[in-house]
């Protein structure tokens, strides 16, 4: 999808809304424009200023001044996920549990160090028939998913370092040296189902071998949660798909892809309603690459507390009503708040093993390495309504400082 056009001063209202709707829900926007070319050869000094004085020239958040002014918060420049995670299955049930720390560098110098803990409790079953080599079914899986999550803040990278330092020598010590920003605790719903035909041969071994003929799957998770920070704690519901996808010999019909995750967050502190954000997370334009947006709302303000109040006087079953308060409140939040893309290049060198087999009743073993590093390629923001403004406060060559 092609990037919202800039709206221009007397454009309706209405045309504003929908453009900042489909910049809150596009994850594959194309990058935003480069700094300025041409000043290759010019002292580093001067070409600072050169580019600051263009981007200013040109609407963009160029300093760390103008970012906070704006409302925006500091980048996150680049990120890794390390972690792994074990599951035994024994009857068609499985026990799982994984632990995963993510390291965050941001814009501003600071650096934020997250730990997870997660364990799995699920249950499957299926129904299927024979005939001769074909074999048709239909296989589902659904289970309990309990997380909770603590964080840390760091002024500087060797803060950051001294910390992880000594939490590899022990968690605990370090926690008690080191205070916790904030603390997270949820529990979500994993399904999964798989509906296919398949046709069983012998390989040149004698074994037996399953091809799949035609099949979809598709898989959803929810959860919903709760974060406690200093002053302040913010509510979460979080949602994410993957499929359905077709695979034999029509794959690649029908491929949605992942969906998500997306999370709509309401943060109260010692006043009252503070924030009502909303985040989507997809793959990007360009392989290996991965866009999060996300709209905030300031609640201390009136006009906008009205519209979130709509929303959230409505509890779990939602009706279906609450789609069209939560689209005003995603509109609101591109009026009168702020809305900012990211985009990171991935490399993933995440890595899993699985053993599985029948002894009277079905058992396995799965153990996976996480390994993600991101790096940002490129960020945007629209303001209060305003056209999409590069932020080049947060790329290299940028303007850091705050003056």
């Amino acid at each position: 999808m092609a990037p919202p056009p800039h709206p221009h001063p007397a454009a309706g209202q209405g045309s504003l809304e929908y453009v900042g709707l489909l910049a809150l829900v596009s994850t594959a926007l194309a990058v935003a424009a480069g700094p300025a070319a041409g000043l290759a050869g010019v002292p580093g000094r001067v070409a600072g200023i050169l580019r600051t004085g263009v981007c200013i020239a040109g609407g963009d958040v160029c300093r760390a001044a103008d970012a906070a002014a704006a409302g925006l918060a500091p980048c996150t420049l680049s990120d890794r996920l390390r972690g792994g995670g074990l599951a035994v299955t024994v009857l068609s049930v499985r026990v799982g549990a994984d632990h995963r720390f993510l390291v965050a560098h941001r814009s501003d110098g600071s650096v934020a160090v997250t730990k997870v803990a997660r364990d799995e409790l699920a249950a499957s079953g299926g129904l299927g028939f024979e005939a001769g080599p074909w074999r048709a079914g239909v296989e589902a899986q659904a289970g309990l998913r309990v997380a909770s999550g603590v964080g840390w803040e760091f002024a500087d990278a060797a803060a950051a370092r001294r910390f992880l330092a000594e939490a590899r020598d022990g968690l605990s010590p370090a926690v008690a040296r080191w205070p916790v920003a904030w603390r997270s605790g949820e529990a979500g719903l994993a399904t999964s189902g798989w509906a296919g035909l398949g046709v069983q041969s012998k390989g040149a071994d004698g074994s037996a071998v399953e091809t799949t003929a035609v099949g979809i799957e598709l898989a959803a998770e929810s959860a919903i949660g709760a974060r406690i920070a200093r002053g302040s704690t913010t509510f979460y519901l979080r949602a994410e798909t993957t499929g359905p996808r077709t695979t034999g010999v029509l794959a690649g019909l029908l491929d949605a892809g992942p969906g998500g995750p997306v999370v709509a967050e309401y943060t109260r502190d010692g006043g009252g309603p503070r924030e009502l954000a909303f985040r989507v997370s997809g793959r990007g334009a360009r392989r290996g690459e991965a866009v999060e947006t996300v709209a905030r709302l300031d609640l201390r303000v009136e006009a906008n507390r009205a519209v979130a109040e709509r929303l959230l006087r409505h509890r779990a079953p939602w009706p279906p009503a609450v789609a069209a308060d939560l689209r005003a409140a995603m509109l609101q939040a591109v009026r009168a708040g702020t809305v900012e893309r990211s985009v990171y290049a991935v490399a993933d060198g995440s890595r899993s093993f699985g053993l599985a087999g029948r002894l009277g009743a079905e058992v396995g073993l799965e153990a996976d390495y996480a390994k993600v590093d991101r790096r940002l390629v490129s960020a945007s923001a629209w303001t209060a309504g305003s056209q999409e403004r590069a932020r080049e406060d947060c790329l290299p060559g940028g303007s850091h400082a705050g003056a």
